[in-house]
């Protein structure tokens, strides 16, 4: 027999075998032992997780007569058919090249007939989710009620393209992704097995690389092998240079540098990388995904490790280096960052793209403590609160701290002038001035009552402080709004989905107690959806929504 690719190799025998998936083993095992087994399933889950492999091992398991706490013994007659093929007992279907409605009349024809060897006669359907609406409708009333040999086992990817009438009539299980630490312990057995000499280091990169799925790691690990030398040793930098990416020990001496306002030496690490044989692409992909594992150590305490489910010791890296950083650097270092990467996939620059991208970075951080890259986004009252701007330096300055002042404030505009700003707040001012002192004393129009008091902005900076940073990021989308009996939170359609971090009875509790403490009145918090009639916005509110760009001035002529 010739060569078998690892995830063919070592796919699961029996339940035991499955990796990650301990809560729909024991269902499924209990259905087999108690004789409750069904006549239709679903499972669906991300690609690489053991939808199919559970499914041929239930399939086997439910037909073996002497099966052993649920499993199937592999080693009795009926096993051995089973597996050749020859008996036609497990039917597997490949829904996305059998999809017409032809082929499900033909499944509706050849259920009658019995199985051959087992009890039961199994159909395995993978990514059933693309038959067609009319090969959906054939299948209905067979999925419903099959004759008492036949199983159904659905598979796939997608179960919200599943019309609700056949996720309906099925026991559906959500096959969960497994785990970086499953996946690596797992590729360590292999290994052994293989009598490969691999470190736990690169079998832990692997894991990563492989995204939670067991199938996308172990393809990747069967390229890996062929790196081995003559004493079947893989040496993890020939691993990194064949993959094209940079360790992580290289990734976090590099942001090292950048959030030390180092350009010289960030832009030397780059270059190192380079030579190296690394890709831009994928170091700007690493780099992302390092500042969003940062951000996580720095916003979720002790739950971080099952959060990230990472090498312990990577985290601990993370833990080190978060310590000097604050929390809007990182968080604006990462927006700005994705922006440049989007740059990338229509450029053949993609080298200069990111050089510029980290020199940017690195120059960011100044002595003043004025930060650049807060100029990428359009700063909301409540950020002028909880971060108050620092004072207008005096006119007097030198030409070498004002030339330093452009240089920073241009890094991430180059293409607005840093003096028309204070060119036209003069001519506005000096106009408004004239205006005044010809206009005729009039009694002043009485304005509107707002919902807004004059103290909503202070309250609702307070509440931003009182839950933390993590939440305060979702906070900050909202909307906030006060007439003196109830303190209104409203996030718009887009930002629906911060409502479930913001609306829960402890942060209501919390911000009645600021509400009691501001107003000396009991006052009731809610949190909403605000759903927008465009309609019925004006003129210029329309357009600004159109264009969606808070650095372009939008005016009436």
């Amino acid at each position: 027999m010739g060569y078998l690719a690892l995830y063919r190799k070592y796919r699961p025998k029996n339940f035991d075998e499955v990796v990650g998936q301990e809560s729909i083993i024991k269902i499924l095992k209990n259905q087999i032992k108690y004789d409750r087994v069904g006549h239709a399933y679903l499972f669906s889950g991300i690609r690489g997780t053991g939808k199919t492999s559970l499914a041929k091992v239930f399939a086997k398991a439910i037909n073996c007569p002497n099966n052993q706490d649920g499993n199937p013994c592999n080693s009795c007659e009926v096993c051995h058919k089973l597996d050749s093929s020859g008996v036609m007992d497990i039917i597997e279907i490949d829904g996305a090249s059998n999809r017409g409605v032809d082929e499900i009349r033909e499944i509706r024809e050849k259920v009658k007939y019995p199985p051959v060897v087992g009890r039961y006669k199994v159909y395995i359907i993978d990514e059933v989710h693309m038959l067609t609406k009319e090969a959906f409708n054939a299948l209905l009333k067979t999925l419903e009620e099959p004759p008492e040999h036949i199983v159904f086992i659905l598979a796939t990817t997608e179960p919200q393209k599943c019309p609700t009438t056949i996720l309906s009539r099925c026991q559906r299980f959500e096959i969960k992704p497994i785990s970086v630490n499953l996946i690596a312990a797992q590729l360590k057995k292999i290994s052994q097995d293989l009598k490969l000499k691999i470190s736990d280091e690169s079998l832990f990169f692997i894991a990563e690389r492989g995204d939670q799925s067991m199938r996308d790691a172990l393809s990747l690990m069967d390229q890996i092998i062929d790196l081995k030398d003559d004493q079947g040793s893989i040496e993890f930098d020939e691993m990194l240079s064949f993959l094209g990416m940079a360790g992580q020990n290289q990734i976090n001496q590099l942001l090292e540098s950048i959030f030390q306002k180092d350009p010289g030496t960030t832009i030397f690490k780059l270059r190192e990388l380079k030579d190296s044989g690394r890709e831009s692409a994928l170091i700007m992909d690493q780099i992302i995904r390092t500042l969003r594992d940062m951000l996580i150590v720095k916003t979720t305490g002790q739950l971080k490790e099952r959060i990230l489910k990472l090498n312990p010791a990577t985290i601990s890296a993370y833990e080190d280096l978060v310590t000097s950083i604050s929390l809007l650097e990182l968080t604006n270092a990462t927006d700005f960052l994705i922006q440049e990467k989007n740059k990338m996939k229509y450029s053949s620059l993609q080298d200069v793209i990111l050089e510029i991208a980290c020199i940017r970075l690195a120059m960011a951080h100044d002595q003043s403590g004025v930060l650049p890259v807060e100029s990428l986004r359009k700063p909301s009252r409540t950020d002028e609160l909880l971060n108050p701007a620092p004072k207008a330096m005096p006119k007097q300055e030198s030409p070498a701290v004002l030339d330093k002042e452009i240089v920073n404030s241009s890094v991430f505009m180059p293409e607005k002038k840093v003096n028309s700003a204070h060119k036209e707040a003069e001519e506005t001012e000096e106009v408004g001035q004239a205006e005044a002192a010809q206009a005729p004393e009039q009694v002043p129009k009485q304005m509107p009552e707002s919902k807004k008091s004059p103290d909503t902005d202070k309250i609702f900076a307070r509440l931003c402080q009182q839950i933390g940073p993590a939440q305060c990021m979702f906070l900050k989308k909202a909307h906030p709004e006060f007439d003196g009996k109830v303190f209104s939170i409203a996030f718009s359609e887009e930002d629906q989905s911060y409502v479930s971090f913001i609306d829960t009875p402890q942060h209501r509790e919390e911000f009645e107690n600021i509400l009691r403490e501001e107003t000396g009145q009991d006052i009731k918090v809610n949190v909403s959806v605000e759903k927008e009639n465009f309609s019925e916005l004006d003129l210029m509110e329309k357009t600004k929504r159109i264009v969606n760009d808070p650095s372009i001035e939008i005016s009436h002529q």
